[in-house]
């Protein structure tokens, strides 16, 4: 947790022409996992209602989306951050709590496969979900396995194709791109439920597939008040 604070400590001192400006949405944008150590006693739902609280509380940070890992003690954000040194309200409070966490830069998949060629505007993929519908994260990687720039980009055109085809169709799903992370990693939020089911195994049953992690999650609206 200390190399991550540090690192964000750190982060937080740049100039925004290294870090980007408010308009640079791209560089401003981080997936943070937050774990919730094993303790005696802990009331896990009082502590992921502060965690909700604090975060909508900040200055200069938007929470994109707010989730809970199903059947573990992990809290999964979305953030946009307006400004580098606001992150000390969020790291301070979660030292505090000794909390570790884990921060990742992201990018919005539209803006990843426009660079592939494809005409896919930012809201194509959806920036709001229900709170009360049953979720899930998938994380695709997508190994290189020896294929040249050409035929890896092409691997990943066809996967937007397929998103494409899938969206149109009428499912949900919000997505990210992991930034820098090679292999490319993205990041799908998405309801369960038969389409998503559907789009899954068509996922997996298509050519030059990739690894896959899938997760169930919650919002963290369901979380509205303290154990009673």
């Amino acid at each position: 947790m200390f190399l991550v604070l540090f690192g964000l400590l750190a982060l937080s001192c740049l100039p925004l022409s290294v870090l980007g400006v408010p308009e640079d949405r791209d560089a401003l944008m981080y997936r943070m996992n937050i774990y919730l150590p094993p303790k005696e006693g802990r009331d896990e739902k009082a502590d992921i209602l502060e965690i909700k609280t604090t975060v909508a509380g900040l200055t200069d940070i938007k929470v994109l989306f707010s989730f809970k890992e199903l059947g573990n003690s992990v809290v999964i954000l979305v953030l946009r951050v307006d400004k580098a040194c606001s992150w000390a309200q969020l790291t301070s409070f979660l030292a505090r709590k000794g909390y570790e966490f884990k921060v990742m830069p992201v990018y919005y998949c539209s803006d990843f496969a426009r660079e592939l060629g494809l005409n896919m505007t930012r809201d194509f993929y959806d920036t709001f979900l229900e709170a009360d519908e049953d979720l899930l994260l998938g994380t695709q990687i997508f190994p290189v396995n020896g294929l040249t720039t050409a035929e890896y980009n092409e691997k990943l055109r066809q996967m937007f194709v397929r998103d494409i085809s899938i969206l149109n169709a009428g499912q949900k799903a919000a997505c990210f791109r992991t930034l820098a992370r090679l292999p490319v990693e993205l990041i799908h939020f998405a309801p369960v439920g038969q389409k998503a089911m559907e789009a899954i195994a068509e996922t997996l049953h298509a050519p030059d597939t990739f690894d896959l992690e899938i997760l169930r999650i919650q919002q963290l609206d369901t979380y509205a008040g303290r154990c009673k």
